[in-house]
């Protein structure tokens, strides 16, 4: 389990879209699914990383983090493939 800025995201992964930059980081890492959120030092709304996912406990402690807000899922292998 991982976490990139989306700045650094867009920087690395290139892609005109979110979700093309998202495809991208996915195919690189092997990531099953990417969310997007807010992280505890800003206001808690503005999307500030994306959360890399493989599967797993990882993402149930993901979604139940007390330190991240505002989660929104971008990328899903399931259905973005």
């Amino acid at each position: 389990m991982s976490s990139i800025s989306i700045k650094t995201a867009q920087e690395l992964y290139g892609g005109s879209t979110e979700l093309e930059t998202a495809k991208n980081m996915a195919k690189a890492g092997g990531y099953r699914r990417i969310y997007k959120y807010a992280n505890d030092y800003g206001d808690h709304k503005t999307h500030t990383d994306y959360k890399q996912l493989r599967g797993g406990s990882d993402e149930e402690e993901f979604l139940s983090g007390r330190k991240v807000h505002n989660i929104v899922l971008v990328y899903d292998k399931d259905k973005h493939g």
